[in-house]
């Protein structure tokens, strides 16, 4: 399996020594995943460009997908070095940092000049799960919409949508959107998801170490799909986005 979406370093939510990249790395392996696509999780909780200079050495094992704002002044610049030191996606969290979805258009066209792919994060975690005292928000589907329809052309992740959200986004966004499962939870969500959109808009996340990796693999395993479709799902749509 690639995974598409999981996270490491300091950052709330997770005890420390279970969020290191070497922690993370042994996890994931450990329920079969062979590559991931990892963003420092304290981007997730604040918009600092130097977030990202947290995971700037890592191992063969992860492919670094940095974690932007559309309203930094020097985006542009900041694009053009990640895209430069091999990073083939950048992540948006608009729930917590405090904007729309939608105002990361340019950012989305941005990102096709350079030939990266663009991963909108709907939401961390669970709004019942987290502390009185942190607030995050979490993206409408609707204003997902609104993203995927700009610049159509340009390949877009969906992260962490619940099963209804999923369904709802794909069904009314272009081709180019794909959509991973990890926090999408209903019986059998990844088969009916499967049926509905195919199998080549659908990704594995883990959402590792705030969610076990384990729930990841499983959905795969249960959703009982042909192998073409399983290999496509698990690890051939995460290599065609560059992942």
């Amino acid at each position: 399996m690639i995974d598409v979406s999981c996270f490491a370093g300091a950052g709330p939510l997770v005890a420390s020594r279970w969020s290191t990249p070497e922690s993370v790395e042994a996890l994931l392996r450990g329920e079969g995943v062979t590559r991931a696509a990892v963003s420092p999780m304290a981007g997730l909780f604040g918009s600092e460009p130097h977030a990202n200079d947290e995971l700037a050495s890592l191992s063969f094992f992860f492919r670094l997908v940095p974690v932007v704002d559309p309203r930094w002044p020097d985006l542009a610049a900041r694009l053009d070095r990640y895209r430069s030191q091999g990073c083939t996606a950048v992540r948006i969290s608009p729930g917590s940092h405090g904007y729309r979805a939608a105002d990361a258009r340019e950012l989305k066209q941005a990102c096709g000049a350079l030939g990266m792919t663009l991963v909108l994060q709907m939401r961390v975690a669970d709004q019942r799960n987290l502390p009185a005292d942190l607030v995050l928000g979490q993206v409408d589907a609707a204003d997902a919409v609104a993203l995927a329809a700009a610049a159509p052309a340009v390949p877009m992740v969906v992260a962490g949508a619940r099963a209804g959200e999923l369904h709802t986004i794909l069904g009314a966004a272009p081709e180019s959107v794909l959509a991973d499962v990890s926090l999408a939870e209903e019986p059998d969500v990844l088969r009916r998801a499967v049926a509905a959109h195919g199998a080549h808009r659908l990704l594995i996340g883990t959402h590792a170490p705030f969610l076990t990796p384990a729930a990841a693999r499983q959905k795969l395993t249960a959703a009982r799909l042909t192998p073409a479709d399983r290999a496509a799902v698990g690890s051939g749509n995460a290599e065609r986005l560059g992942f």
